[in-house]
């Protein structure tokens, strides 16, 4: 196992994370949550945490993306819940490896428009689009993913009207964005080695150096409080932190033999995480002064099983 990395500015050590008490939010949690397992999306109830199938998922597969539930037009899409608006009236879909062309489409009636097409592919010839977050001012893109030979740094906005595309800010590969704010890490990729992690205020422009990381390290998902969850040290082996402002590191304990995160998804009520390990799969629901609990198993988990059996979540509980 690496060795604990080394917050920026040496702050004084942070109290660590416990489990859940029994009279907190994840303990009590009475919803439905849409969710992905082995392709096929569904609903893990709570209490409880049964998960049931839902054939509608099926019918809107895309290769592309996996479905998600736009809980405002109560129906699956066929995309990722950061692909689509906040209101739920649209979605972004995307060719391969999010390379241009990209549509627009209607969730109610399905009706497509261009929005990219592919004599428009990115700030240099050859880099792909990747769809960070659509929020409520446009879609935000970055071009650090595969296919590229020299990936651009930065952050872009898309306006869904009009088609254009602006520069946010050059400096970093922004991969997450959240709440008016945007994290990178140093690499093309929301994992590297050793690596600093940095903060942009999209409201003022402001970039601030949050961390410093001596070790892997992977940048999981914003939390409902503006803060950034982190997995650091071994792949494999996850252990978890909280990036609340620079020089601030907060790790968060984990549940016994906890197994490696494949996901983790913004969504009402915390962030959840999808995990996936040779001696359970499921899913486990982070909240803030609860730390991390473990909310569903999948019983089809099977030691030595191919992957797909961990719940991904897929919108919000409700």
């Amino acid at each position: 196992m690496s060795s604990t990395p080394t917050p920026t500015g040496s702050p004084a050590a942070s109290p660590v994370s416990t489990p859940s008490p029994s009279g907190g939010v994840a303990a009590n949690l009475k919803c439905r949550l849409p969710a992905m397992a082995a392709n096929e999306g569904g609903w893990i109830t709570f209490p409880g945490g049964q998960f049931v199938r839902d054939p509608a998922s099926l019918a809107i597969r895309l290769d592309t993306s996996s479905p998600s539930y736009d809980r405002a037009k109560g129906a699956w899409v066929p995309v990722e819940p950061e692909k689509v608006a906040p209101d739920g009236a649209s979605y972004v879909v995307t060719s391969y490896n999010s390379t241009p062309p990209l549509y627009l489409v209607d969730a109610s009636t399905g009706s497509r428009s261009l929005l990219l097409s592919q004599e428009h592919e990115g700030p240099i010839p050859g880099s792909a689009w990747k769809v960070v977050q659509y929020a409520s001012e446009g879609i935000y893109l970055w071009t650090g993913n595969g296919g590229m030979e020299k990936p651009v740094p930065g952050l872009w906005l898309l306006n869904p009207k009009t088609g254009g595309v602006r520069l946010i800010d050059g400096s970093h590969y922004w991969g997450q964005v959240s709440g008016g704010v945007a994290w990178a890490l140093d690499e093309p990729s929301t994992r590297a080695g050793a690596s600093k992690v940095y903060r942009l205020d999209l409201g003022t422009g402001e970039v601030s150096t949050l961390y410093e990381s001596k070790t892997n390290i992977r940048l999981l998902s914003p939390t409902p409080d503006g803060e950034m969850l982190i997995d650091y040290g071994e792949i494999g082996f996850p252990r978890l932190a909280l990036l609340a402002g620079p020089g601030s590191f907060n790790p968060i304990q984990l549940p016994p033999a906890f197994p490696p995160i494949y996901n983790a998804r913004l969504a009402r009520p915390g962030v959840w995480l999808a995990v996936f390990g040779e001696a359970w799969s499921g899913i486990a629901l982070y909240v803030k002064g609860e730390g991390v609990t473990i909310m569903a198993r999948n019983p089809e988990s099977r030691p030595g099983l191919p992957g797909g059996v961990f719940y991904d979540a897929a919108g919000e509980c409700w």
